[in-house]
């Protein structure tokens, strides 16, 4: 199945006499939290509507500090911390 942005409408009308733009139209945005948007999700071509910087996940709660025990799942990892 074709994959899209939901934030991103792709079915504009063309104008005529325009050159239209090579770049595609990408949604990422600035998540806070003194959080730096990745390079990948600002230039990447990949579609996940649980990131947070490209998707309607927002980051609530605390930053973690801890160890990482599995990244066996995709896109999740286990934390060990300590108390």
């Amino acid at each position: 199945a074709f994959q899209k942005q939901d934030a991103v409408f792709i079915g504009s009308k063309r104008l005529l006499g325009k050159k239209s733009s090579k770049r595609s139209l990408r949604y990422w945005r600035n998540v806070g939290l003194s959080f730096a948007t990745p390079k990948e999700a600002k230039e990447g071509n990949y579609v996940d509507k649980k990131c947070p910087f490209t998707g309607n996940v927002s980051i609530r709660g605390k930053i973690l500090k801890g160890m990482v025990i599995s990244t066996k799942m995709k896109r999740t990892i286990i934390i060990r911390r300590n108390y």
